[in-house]
């Protein structure tokens, strides 16, 4: 089917950053690290469920998917190391799934450079910034929660790859979760890789025992079951708040799933049945080694589709920008 995707519907724009055209330079592509830091300043910390518990979960149980849309969320993204700046390319797939799956995808380039005559002009291609790393985090979260809610219908069940607070996204995607909450939509989010210890520094004995909430989860654990529900709330600002378990639907690694505390608070007597379609998700695509939920996993690959058709090496050929030496020779 990827081979099939209306090229129309793809938004790409490069006019505002050409460069003089030169046959000379070649540009190799490096993943940009998508993950936006974890940290959790001043946590308030609580177990809502037995602390001692596993949960057990019923794929067999996916009731919820005959009467909500359900959509899901991956990006993919491209960086170029040049002397003048940073190109990233950031590609993001909203999926939703029909008798066909239908999708929303959006390709946008970007131009991070430190020279300040860049810094006048305001473009919003060319992002003047002295902090590459953190204007590209805020490139990455605006990307990200515009695509979605550019794109979810009301009533809608939305799974998005990535966490909802935790670092200085935070604000932004609380901002959109509450968006979707107010058209009647559940956004839950998926974290697969994380040092976060919020769990372990509750507990003395843990944080003896384990490096990371991860480890801690990966070794309790059986399949088909799930931890006890925990919330966390910063107490500077009780906004960033979420509820959140551990996942291991099939045997091999868990993912954290979690969710605001006010959808929590919203639908928490449907949380059996919906945590039960989350490991429904795990269990169709069935992959051991790398988890996901289905939705999330297909979104992921329209996401890297869409930084495959545009064959960007060959783009920046024709700008003419100047690649690194660290650029050239390990790409």
């Amino acid at each position: 089917m990827l081979g099939k995707m209306d090229l129309s519907r793809i938004k790409i724009r490069l006019d505002n950053i050409r460069r003089k055209a030169t046959a000379s330079i070649s540009l190799e592509p490096s993943d940009v690290p998508t993950k936006l830091q974890e940290f959790y300043p001043k946590s308030k910390m609580t177990c809502l469920e037995d602390s001692n518990s596993d949960f057990l979960l019923d794929p067999a149980e996916n009731d919820w998917m005959n009467s909500r849309n359900i959509y899901a969320y991956d990006e993919s993204t491209q960086d170029y190391r040049a002397l003048e700046g940073d190109l990233l390319f950031c590609s993001s797939a909203v999926m939703k799934i029909e008798e066909k799956y239908a999708f929303n995808m959006t390709v946008l380039p970007y131009f991070i450079t430190s020279m300040r005559k860049f810094g006048r002009e305001g473009n919003e291609e060319i992002r003047f910034s002295e902090n590459p790393t953190e204007e590209r985090n805020k490139i990455l979260v605006n990307s990200k929660t515009e695509s979605i809610l550019q794109s979810i219908e009301p009533s809608s069940i939305v799974l998005i790859d990535g966490p909802l607070v935790g670092g200085m996204a935070s604000s932004y995607m609380v901002k959109m979760d509450d968006a979707l909450r107010k058209e009647d939509c559940i956004p839950l989010y998926f974290v697969k890789n994380s040092d976060s210890r919020l769990v372990i520094d509750n507990v003395p004995q843990l944080s003896d025992e384990f490096n990371s909430d991860f480890h801690w989860a990966a070794y309790r654990l059986k399949e088909c079951t799930r931890s006890p529900l925990f919330r966390y709330t910063d107490q500077d600002n009780p906004r960033n708040s979420k509820v959140f378990t551990y996942v291991k639907a099939l045997n091999g690694f868990p993912e954290r799933v979690e969710m605001h505390s006010l959808t929590y608070g919203k639908y928490v007597s449907e949380m059996r049945s919906l945590l039960n379609l989350i490991a429904y998700f795990y269990v169709v695509q069935g992959d051991y080694t790398n988890p996901q939920v289905r939705p999330i996993a297909i979104a992921e690959k329209y996401a890297r589709e869409g930084l495959r058709i545009l064959n960007i090496p060959v783009l920046l050929l024709r700008m003419g920008f100047h690649p690194t030496i660290n650029q050239v020779r390990f790409g």
